[in-house]
């Protein structure tokens, strides 16, 4: 990695990622990207890592999105690095989205634009008292176009459209109204109970996690009555799995299940 902008640190099964240009408001650079995209590939198939937790450094923000200084001048070049930014956001969304494991943000600041995506397409997004989301792009003659995808999913067309056409930032108690965010903690407090929530995910039957997720994700959009034709079919697979007869034979003998994996 370069520079050290991405930090991770696995403890009890939860592999916590840090963005780490706090002077920069965690913009994400092509470098960032690109390692953004490997670590989470490289954690997906860790099997010591269950739970992922995203966090920024520093105070003040989350991720400001990706760092566009100097696309503004009208060059080939820089037109090329716009665009290679682009596609590169795009694989982070994309990387997210097809994780097999949970995903958890915990938004201790400033989540704007391209940050704003990333907290929307996390499972669980926590923040801080004092955090703002918003997508600015309007304000300078663009459009949230990524982020979209995401936002519709996390809040509905309505809001998204709100934000899109407003560049106004929303606290994290609006965030919290309309869908976006699922607790609000005290500033000092974040960190800490986003972790905690994160480690006892972490002891939760990782098959069903992983099952669960991935049914989650198949049945938006789809047809309500494949939608239940499909789920009864997961609800089969899930209940052959070791790990789903090791929960039940835990909970049976009343101890503690250790779970496989499978």
């Amino acid at each position: 990695m370069k520079e050290n902008h991405i930090l991770v640190e696995i403890q009890d099964h939860v592999a916590t990622i840090t963005l780490n240009r706090p002077e920069k408001h965690n913009a994400l650079t092509g470098d960032m990207m690109e390692d953004f995209v490997s670590i989470l590939n490289e954690l997906n198939a860790n099997s010591d890592v269950r739970v992922l937790l995203l966090t920024g450094a520093g105070e003040k923000s989350f991720c400001s999105g990706a760092d566009l200084g100097g696309m503004s001048e009208n060059n080939e070049q820089h037109i090329l690095t716009y665009k290679g930014h682009v596609s590169k956001y795009r694989d982070c969304l994309l990387a997210i989205h097809q994780l097999k494991k949970p995903i958890i943000a915990a938004v201790n600041g400033y989540a704007l634009a391209g940050g704003l995506g990333l907290a929307a397409v996390c499972n669980i997004t926590f923040a801080k008292e004092g955090a703002l989301f918003g997508a600015p792009e309007i304000n300078v003659g663009l459009w949230g176009m990524m982020i979209s995808a995401p936002l519709i999913r996390a809040i509905g067309s309505k809001k998204t459209y709100e934000l899109f056409y407003t560049g106004k930032k929303i606290h994290a108690f609006e965030a919290k109204e309309i869908g976006l965010v699922n607790t609000v903690y005290p500033d000092n407090e974040l960190l800490e109970e986003a972790t905690q929530f994160a480690r006892q995910l972490a002891k939760r039957n990782p098959t069903a996690l992983t099952l669960g997720r991935e049914a989650m994700q198949m049945i938006q959009g789809m047809d309500y009555e494949k939608s239940l034709n499909y789920l009864r079919d997961q609800v089969v697979i899930l209940g052959e799995t070791e790990d789903s007869k090791e929960g039940m034979n835990a909970f049976l003998e009343k101890r503690e299940p250790v779970w496989s994996g499978r």
